[in-house]
């Protein structure tokens, strides 16, 4: 299968998956951002006041976004993956540790603008075109520092773990996981990686949330600080509960459905 065929089939796949786990992403981003101020009962009467145009905010900016974004991540996962499997023996764990880096910062570079966009939609309710319009490529690339750093932690656990997994299954069963046990286990694997990303996720979404005229010029980890002192250690993981239902259950049937379509487009070819 040719690159090209490889990139449109996972943003394909991309753009599925987000579309049903966007509600959850909304209710990520308010969790993170308003920290302690954040109530529960005012977001559950917004969106049942309007629950398309609350819950879906920024929906379209960043499945347009996430289409790419999820494309690189899955080419630098493979790519890098291909070169270390040509170079070194045996699939161990820090090769797909490297190779998860690799996918997580080609995510950055590509679907931080989207994500800034999104964020700014969910908090302030803000347009993609108002915002190019009023801050332009820089405001798109606001926080990108902390969308890094979530990003490859992310990545590199989620697909370091989801191979150790499959790798487990396959010594314990003896044949290659449907399906259905793919997506299993890849949630406990998506599991893991979203609570070791969780506090760069929260910085992210407090820069990314509000207008670059507002953003001081502090570095990941002091604003990280800033939260420990002010609201506690906690905070650093508010939001977490809907990021471990969506992002999990998403990027695991984003990789099934990637590979299924794979499949499938291998099979008509032969």
């Amino acid at each position: 299968m040719n690159g090209a065929s490889e990139f449109a089939i996972s943003a394909s796949a991309a753009a599925l998956a987000h579309v049903l786990h966007h509600p959850l992403y909304t209710l990520k981003s308010q969790m993170m951002f308003y920290g302690p101020e954040f109530r529960f009962k005012a977001f559950v009467y917004s969106a049942w006041k309007q629950p398309a145009g609350f819950l879906y905010r920024g929906l379209v900016s960043r499945t347009l976004g996430i289409m790419p974004e999820k494309a690189f991540k899955m080419q630098g996962w493979i790519i890098v993956g291909r070169y270390m499997e040509k170079h070194f023996e045996s699939p161990t764990l820090s090769k797909w540790l490297v190779a998860g880096a690799a996918a997580g910062a080609a995510t950055t570079l590509i679907g931080c603008p989207s994500e800034r966009a999104m964020v700014l939609a969910q908090i302030q309710n803000k347009r993609f075109f108002a915002v190019m319009r009023q801050e332009g490529l820089k405001g798109l690339y606001a926080g990108w520092r902390c969308t890094l750093y979530r990003d490859i932690s992310f990545n590199s656990a989620f697909f370091a773990s989801r191979e150790l997994f499959v790798l487990l299954w396959k010594r314990q069963v003896g044949l290659d996981p449907g399906a259905h046990w793919r997506v299993a286990l890849g949630i406990p694997a998506g599991c893991l990686a979203s609570v070791i990303a969780c506090p760069f996720d929260v910085v992210k979404t407090r820069v990314q949330g509000r207008e670059l005229k507002e953003m001081t010029h502090k570095s990941c980890y002091s604003i990280m600080k800033e939260i420990v002192k002010r609201e506690g250690v906690r905070y650093l993981f508010k939001g977490l509960l809907p990021r471990l239902i969506a992002v999990p259950s998403m990027m695991s049937v984003f990789y099934v459905i990637n590979e299924e379509l794979e499949r499938l487009v291998l099979l008509h070819a032969s």
